[in-house]
């Protein structure tokens, strides 16, 4: 076998270990874990619960009356309140479905299979809490220049 095949195979074993103990380093903290989700996906949903309640709150106070926003920013820092409220939601339903029941049976069964999907569907819920980020981003900068 020529070096670079070595190589190549070497490299595929590496990714493939690497790989199978992250599953089953998740797998077994979603098993082990009381409330039946990964630590990062409940600081995630969390977090993303945090800005929905902030959001809302911020809308509601626009409103004001039953006339609604005044004003052109209003009516702007209004869709993008919307918006980080309808992400909000669209993350945490990805998130409940990566939960682990309590009292179920085949419990390992069942925590390997979540893992794997919340490993499958990582970059979903990466891409999801990214475009969360920059609403939050974006409405700061809004409510900073509403103060101004």
């Amino acid at each position: 076998m020529d070096p670079l095949t070595a190589l190549s195979v070497a490299a595929c074993v590496v990714q493939f270990v690497d790989y199978g103990t992250k599953l089953l380093s998740k797998g077994r903290e979603l098993y082990k874990s009381v409330n039946g989700a990964l630590s990062e996906n409940i600081e995630l949903e969390e977090a993303s619960g945090r800005l929905k309640l902030l959001s809302s709150d911020l809308q509601k106070s626009l409103r004001g009356g039953e006339q609604g926003p005044v004003n052109e920013r209003d009516q702007a820092l209004e869709t993008i309140c919307k918006d980080c409220i309808e992400v909000s939601e669209d993350l945490t339903a990805r998130l409940k479905k990566l939960m682990l029941p309590s009292g179920q049976k085949h419990r390992v069964w069942k925590s390997f299979t979540l893992t794997l999907k919340t490993v499958l569907s990582k970059e979903k819920i990466e891409e999801t809490a990214l475009k969360l980020a920059k609403l939050r981003s974006e409405l700061d900068t809004h409510v900073i220049l509403s103060i101004r």
